[in-house]
C-alpha cells in the first residue's frame, strides 16, 4: 500500500503573496457585510444556479443562467436533454457539497471524491463507470495523463494531503493545487474538470475562505474559458509528471478568485444598499415587510411569480396574489400573461452585476 503524501512544487511569488492579501481582507468584508439571513438564502440560491451553468458550460454545454434557474423550478416530468442532465446533475452535486462543508467529521478523501464524480455524471452511459476509476488509457487534448495501473496509488497520495493539517498551506493554495493534480490524474473516464473544480469549491468551504458559500469561481472560469485551459495546460506541459511546476497555474488562479471575490463584495455592497432603500422607500409607500421583500425579490432577478412570492414571504395563495395586485397597482411591478403562468415584472430595473462579464473584462492574469 502506498502511503506517499503527494507533495506539490510550486514558488510562492509576489503576485501569489499580493493576491493572497488582497483576498484576506475582503474576507473580512464578506464575513461583516450586515445581509438578513433570509436574503443571504436568496443569494445563495443564485451561487447555486451560477456554478452549475458555469462548471457545465466551461465543458461546452449550451444552457445560460437563466435556463438553468428555469430548469431547477420545474418539476416537470420527461426525459432531459443530454445539457439539461448535465445541469441537474452539477445542482445536486453542489448541494452534496454545501453539505459537506459542513460536516468536519467527514474527511475530504477518496470516497468524497468518488462521490463528487459519480454526482456529476450521473446517467452517463455505463461503460464511462462514473465515480470508477478508469480502466484504461485515455488522453487530453495534448496531455497525456498517467497510466491507468498508477490511478489508485496517486488517488491516495493525494487524498492522504488533503488531510495532511501539518503542511500550513494557504486554503487558497491548497484548494488551487487540488485542483490542478486532480486534472492532471485524470483519474476518471469523464467529468475530471467538474469534480476538480467541485473539490476546490469543497476545500475552500472547509476552511475560513468559505465566504459564507457565495463564491462561484465557476461561473467566472467560464467567462474566461480559453485563458484557464491554457493556465492548466502551461502548468502540466504535454505529460504528466509528479514534479511538475504548479507556480503558474497558482498564480493563475489566485487572481482569478481575487478578482470574483472583489466581484461578490461589489454584489454584496449593492445588495446592502439597495435593501436599506426599498425598506425606506417600501415603508413611506405603505407597504408591508413582506410587500418589501417580494418588490427586492423582483428586482434582484428581474421578475417574480406568485409561488415565488409564496415561498419568499411564507404568505398564502390568496394573500401573494392580494400582495402583488397592490404592488401592480403602486406601479412597482407589471403583469405579465394570465392566471397560474402570470409573472411579475419590476418597472424601474436595476442593473444587476454580471460578475463573469465584469471579470473578462478586467481580469490581468499572468502570461
Amino acid at each position: 500500500m502506498n502511503d506517499n503524501i503527494f507533495r506539490p512544487v510550486f514558488n510562492f511569488t509576489e503576485l501569489i503573496r499580493s493576491a493572497l492579501d488582497d483576498i484576506e481582507r475582503q474576507m473580512w468584508l464578506v464575513d461583516n457585510m450586515l445581509i438578513m439571513p433570509k436574503h443571504e438564502e436568496w443569494i445563495k440560491r443564485d451561487v447555486r444556479i451560477e456554478r452549475a451553468t458555469g462548471t457545465t458550460r466551461i465543458e461546452g454545454a449550451s444552457l445560460d443562467e437563466a435556463a438553468v434557474r428555469q430548469l431547477a423550478n420545474d418539476r416537470r416530468a420527461g426525459k432531459p436533454t443530454e445539457d439539461e442532465l448535465a445541469n441537474l446533475n452539477a445542482l445536486r452535486a453542489y448541494e452534496f457539497i454545501d453539505f459537506l462543508s459542513d460536516q468536519q467529521d467527514i474527511p475530504i478523501d477518496e470516497l468524497v471524491i468518488r462521490q463528487l464524480n459519480r454526482y456529476f455524471m450521473d446517467g452517463a452511459l455505463p461503460i464511462l463507470t462514473p465515480g470508477a476509476y478508469r480502466k484504461g488509457k485515455t488522453t487530453v487534448g495534448n496531455f497525456d495523463p498517467p497510466d491507468q495501473g498508477d490511478v489508485p496509488d496517486l488517488m491516495r497520495s493525494l487524498a492522504l494531503w488533503l488531510r495532511n493539517e501539518d503542511d500550513d498551506m494557504h486554503p487558497v493554495l491548497k484548494a488551487g493545487i487540488a485542483h490542478l493534480h486532480l486534472v492532471a490524474i485524470h483519474p476518471f473516464w469523464d467529468g475530471n474538470g467538474r469534480t476538480a473544480r467541485g473539490l476546490s469549491t469543497l476545500v475552500l468551504q472547509r476552511t475560513g475562505f468559505g465566504f459564507k458559500k457565495l463564491l462561484s469561481l465557476e461561473f467566472h472560469l467560464s467567462a474566461i474559458r480559453d485563458r484557464y485551459f491554457a493556465a492548466i495546460e502551461r502548468a502540466l506541459d504535454t505529460r504528466f509528471s509528479e514534479s511538475y511546476d504548479a507556480t503558474s497555474w497558482l498564480e493563475f488562479f489566485v487572481v482569478a478568485m481575487k478578482l470574483h471575490i472583489d466581484a461578490l463584495v461589489g454584489r454584496l455592497t449593492d445588495w446592502h444598499r439597495m435593501m436599506q432603500d426599498l425598506h425606506v422607500s417600501g415603508s413611506d409607500a405603505g407597504l408591508t415587510p413582506r410587500q418589501v421583500d417580494g418588490h427586492m425579490y423582483a428586482l434582484h432577478l428581474g421578475q417574480i411569480t406568485r409561488s415565488d412570492y409564496i415561498e419568499v414571504t411564507g404568505v398564502s395563495p390568496l394573500t401573494a396574489s392580494r400582495d402583488l395586485a397592490k404592488l401592480v397597482e403602486l406601479g412597482l411591478l407589471e403583469a405579465e400573461g394570465k392566471t397560474r403562468s402570470r409573472v411579475y415584472r419590476p418597472t424601474v430595473t436595476r442593473q444587476r452585476a454580471v460578475e463573469g462579464e465584469s471579470t473578462e473584462k478586467q481580469l490581468a492574469l499572468p502570461e
